[in-house]
């Protein structure tokens, strides 16, 4: 191939395309092959959905359930973790795709406001408001991380308070 050349990605395999159910105004924006499962990531304007090799729907989540997500270029790793803690979603990406770039900026679409702290046991606790992209709502996220304890009055005391104000902001 000269070096001018650009290589042509395939298109979405239909078969793949119909599992994803799509909202009105709602587009496919990036996908990827995972090379373990042989499952397609397809990344929409409202939804990160998981294709298994059939064709079949295995999940469709929208992007405020999405906590991060991480590029690990040496070993062609995508994780994704989940606000609700459920184990991290990975895929082994080696074909090019644009779905890191779509993953990046469709969590930062739904992040309206955030505000981090340390609690006294140095762990961190996250408190955002984020926006359903689907239907435009404010959902409120408290998001500890590791080790740290929402059950704690002192931990629950700060978030609330950081929370309180993060509403103000936005009006709520």
């Amino acid at each position: 191939m000269a070096p001018f050349e650009r290589r042509r990605r395939p298109a979405l395999h239909p078969d793949v395309r119909r599992a994803v159910p799509l909202d009105g105004g709602e587009q496919v924006l990036a996908w990827a092959r995972d090379e373990t499962s042989g499952a397609h990531v397809v990344a929409t304007t409202h939804h990160l959905a998981l294709v298994d090799v059939d064709g079949g729907l295995l999940w469709n989540r929208p992007w405020h359930e999405a906590e991060s997500g991480t590029w690990q270029g040496e070993s062609s790793q995508l994780t994704v973790t989940w606000v609700d803690r459920r184990p991290p979603s990975r895929w082994r990406l080696t074909e090019p795709s644009l779905l890191q770039q779509a993953l990046r900026e469709r969590l930062q679409a739904s992040v309206v406001l955030a505000d981090e702290f340390r609690t006294a046991g140095r762990r961190t606790v996250r408190v955002v408001i984020r926006q359903d992209l689907a239907s435009g709502e404010l959902l409120e996220q408290t998001i500890p991380g590791r080790g740290a304890d929402l059950g704690d009055p002192q931990v629950a005391g700060e978030a609330a308070q950081r929370m309180a104000r993060l509403r103000s902001e936005v009006g709520l």
